[in-house]
């Protein structure tokens, strides 16, 4: 739905760590959706996976074969990995 509440969920995402560790955690993207939604951030799986795959583009393929989650391969994505 919409990128600016995706683009919200990121920021604070980035300042919350244990906000990072679950969306770290999560299995799925219907995962990181619902967590969003949780935090008063609404956007939908073709949103996130969209700007994802945006995102995965400018990355080297080693740090995307280093993670060890999916949900750790969408904080690389969007600059929240700490």
């Amino acid at each position: 739905m919409s990128e600016s509440a995706l683009i919200a969920f990121t920021s604070l995402v980035q300042s919350d760590s244990q906000l990072r560790e679950q969306v770290r955690q999560a299995a799925t993207p219907a995962h990181v959706v619902n967590l969003a939604s949780e935090q008063g951030h609404v956007f939908n799986q073709a949103t996130l996976m969209k700007m994802q795959a945006e995102k995965t583009k400018h990355l080297h393929d080693d740090h995307l074969n280093n993670a060890s989650s999916w949900g750790e391969a969408l904080l690389l994505c969007f600059g929240a990995h700490n």
